[in-house]
């Protein structure tokens, strides 16, 4: 059920989860003013992107107060956070990239990437418990994890 989900989030959706919960969406609603500024769109393009979310399942839209992402979309931006950081960290020590060419890559990778072959590329690799940045792999993860991460201010 879960990959069915994930399947119909576009890479855009991925983006708008993101940032959402960079403005503490898991904990509290975030209004389409504060998204419109992080995403740099306007009101309306952030007000109806929040109502898809809300509509695929992703939230709870709240009047005049914004979205409140549900678990399922705090693991889906999870899983986003931790696949960008181990393709990245994986990039650099296979194939020697810098963490600057290693990250531009795994982001153009990353959300095209099955579960099944991150974990087959896991499984032969192993742990991954900070990425090259410095970001640690861990979950829950914290809006406040995310300010320091290079991928997350320059991909929003």
């Amino acid at each position: 059920m879960l990959n069915s989900v994930f399947q119909m989030l576009t890479v855009r959706d991925r983006e708008y989860l993101r940032a959402i919960f960079a403005l503490s969406g898991s904990q509290k609603p975030v209004g389409p003013v504060l998204l419109a500024d992080k995403m740099g769109v306007s009101k309306e393009c952030a007000f109806q992107e929040m109502r898809r979310l809300d509509v695929l399942g992703y939230g709870e839209y709240v009047l005049r107060k914004g979205l409140k992402l549900n678990k399922l979309a705090i693991s889906i931006v999870e899983n986003d956070f931790k696949k960008h950081h181990f393709f990245e960290k994986f990039l650099q020590e296979t194939l020697g990239m810098t963490h600057e060419e290693a990250c531009h890559e795994s982001s153009r990778i990353d959300p095209f990437v099955s579960e099944y072959l991150m974990q087959s590329i896991y499984n032969k690799t192993g742990t991954l418990r900070n990425g090259s940045c410095g970001c640690r792999m861990k979950t829950p993860l914290n809006p406040n994890d995310l300010k320091g991460c290079h991928w997350i201010n320059e991909s929003l």
